[in-house]
Formats: C-alpha cells, structure tokens, sequence
C-alpha cells in the first residue's frame, strides 16, 4: 500500500481501540515503524516494513506520535518527506491511480475534450517551450490556486493558465505536484485540528517525545544562528518580520517569500552562511540546496546580485501585511521599499538608544 493515507487503508485501523494499538505487544512492530517514521525525517534514515499492513498501521501510529509532539515544525517536516515519497509513486503508476488519489483528497477536477485539448497542446503554456505539453486533465481554478501557489515557476502563475469555465489544464507531471501540495495541506490540517488530544496521547509516547525533541534541537542547532550579528533586528518592516515568523514555526514559504528574505538580509550585510541558517526551521530544509539557492541570488554563482523588491511588488506577491500591522512608518504615503523603512527605524532605535544612555 504506497499511499497509506487513502480511505481504504484507513478502514484498517479504525476498529483498532487506541490502548491496544499504543501499547499491546502485536502492535509493536507497527508503533516501531511509525515512530521511526517520525525521526527519519531528521535522521534521513530508510525505515524498511515489514507488511502493507503494518505500512498502513505505521502511517496511524505516525500521526498519533505528532498529535502527541503537538510541534508545527516536526509535523511540517515529516508532512513534506511523505509529499516527496507520494510524488515519486505517483509518477511511476498508473494514471486511474492518479486520478484516485486526487479525488481522495478533494482535487477538483475532470476530463478535457479532445478539441480543447488539441488547442491547448498546440499553444503551450510559459514555461514548456521546447517541451511537448500534454493535458492530462484539468483542475478547477479554486484548488489550482489553493496548491499552485505553493509551488515555483512559471507553469504554475494563474496569470498564465489558459482558464475556461473555471477550469484549467495541466499535464501530469503538474497535476502530481498538485496533488503533492493537497496531501501535506489536508494532514497539516488534521494534525493541528487534533491539538487537543497531545495531553491524552503523551502518556503513550513519553520516552519517545524527549528523544524526538532532542533529535529535532540537535538538528537545528547544527544550523540556526541565535543572533543577527550587527544587523539591527528590532528595525526588520513587518513583513519581513513575519516572514521570520513562519520560518520559526515551521511553515513553508513560496519562492517569492525566501527570495525577499535573502536580498534583504543581503543587502543589510549579513554573510550568506547566517543568511542560510535562518531557514533551518523550514519543513523542507536541505543545506546544500538551500547554499545554492542562497549563493545564486546573492551572486556567488549567478554573478548577477538580486535586488531587493520594493513595497509595490512584495504588495503583488501577498507579501506586504501593512493593513494589520498597524504600523506607522509603513502607512507613510512615501514609504515604497523596505529597505528606506530599515534605514529609517534602524536609525530611530540607535537615537532613542543614545538618549536612554544619556539621561
């Protein structure tokens, strides 16, 4: 069973009282798996299986362990290695598969006719030239939005989808990533709803949750800097402060989020390598990829320096969060980039400093 998550898998499980499955002895190898589930996705670790069944039973005692750990960055970690390993399957099976597993999550969507089709094959989307576009299917544009804005590249902007009656055609390499981003969306989402239930599960997992959390601070800690050096936090505009924020917790950030975090903190004078371990509480964190992607935008291998974008394009990305921050220097009718209102509060702090000193 590949995609242990789907409602035939789970009809395995759902008599399974919660005592016996925690802690009887003909569980053990399922709650062994499940657990190491849970730590490979700091470890790198293959765990193997034993049986589909404990596959399925292991992905249960999974989510229960993260119920129990009631923690944002270990559960968005583990939710993006299984959106990884479901994408692998789903691109080696079948296309009724496919098909399958998009309406278990909830994925919108239906068959193009062979006109359409033919139309859209021959005028390809941005991103595809050179490449023979094939639809696969077609997607409604409310859950093309929800997912696709999750994922990078041009194929994925709604501006360029060719949208008819509020649906859009994908290929399926596309319509894999789609269902991809659903999965970790619906299990972030029950993970959290199931809050409340930490306190009853921990005493299942008490041995288990210290050694996890030791895994998780360890591996981190390799990374993360404490501190920004002599880049004046307090002076961070909102939006960026919030976009630290989500690092923090765990949350994945689109492409244009990280792109504004790195030009800026460039830009301000902090060395790539601080730079790269501000995204270590990232669900997707990957040293090497993340020094990449950091060194190309700062010009270490592009050799082109990014600039940093100004308040009216952070504005079109959703980036700029003025109308609840309720700050004053961003509502100033002439305050158009970020790095002016860096300048100006970084400023400010050091004179109210002086004075504090001097009194």
């Amino acid at each position: 069973m590949k995609y242990p998550f789907l409602p035939g898998a789970i009809d395995l499980v759902k008599n399974i009282k919660l005592d016996e499955l925690l802690s009887s002895p003909v569980y053990e190898d399922a709650r062994g798996f499940g657990i190491s589930r849970v730590r490979s996705c700091f470890t790198g670790e293959r765990v193997p299986f034993t049986s589909d069944e404990n596959r399925i039973i292991g992905f249960y005692v999974s989510k229960l362990f993260l119920m129990a750990l009631n923690d944002p960055i270990i559960t968005r970690r583990f939710a993006n290695m299984m959106r990884d390993e479901i994408e692998r399957y789903l691109l080696g099976d079948t296309d009724e598969n496919v098909y399958s597993v998009a309406s278990a999550l909830k994925v919108s969507h239906r068959d193009v006719d062979e006109r359409a089709r033919e139309l859209y094959e021959k005028y390809p989307k941005p991103g595809t030239a050179g490449v023979k576009f094939k639809v696969f299917t077609q997607i409604h544009f409310l859950d093309f939005i929800k997912y696709a804005s999750k994922l990078s590249g041009e194929t994925f902007k709604l501006v360029y989808q060719p949208l008819k009656d509020g649906w859009i055609p994908v290929a399926r390499e596309e319509f894999v990533k789609i269902i991809r981003e659903a999965f970790v969306e619906e299990f972030v989402e029950e993970i959290d709803a199931q809050a409340e239930q930490a306190k009853t599960l921990r005493k299942y997992f008490e041995k288990e949750i210290i050694g996890m959390r030791n895994l998780k601070d360890k591996y981190i800690s390799r990374y993360t800097s404490k501190e920004f050096g002599d880049v004046t936090e307090d002076a961070f505009p909102p939006c960026l402060k919030s976009i630290i924020v989500k690092l923090k917790n765990g949350i994945n950030l689109p492409h244009q989020a990280r792109f504004f975090l790195v030009t800026f903190l460039h830009k301000i004078g902090m060395k790539n390598d601080e730079i790269m371990k501000i995204f270590a509480t990232a669900p997707d964190f990957n040293e090497s990829m993340t020094r990449y992607q950091v060194e190309h935008i700062t010009g270490g291998i592009s050799k082109k320096e990014y600039e940093v974008p100004k308040c009216s394009t952070l504005q079109a990305y959703g980036l700029c969060i003025k109308d609840v921050a309720n700050d004053n220097l961003c509502n100033k009718e002439w305050m158009t980039h970020p790095l002016l209102y860096y300048k100006i509060k970084k400023e400010w702090l050091s004179k109210r400093e002086k004075r504090v000193e001097s009194q």
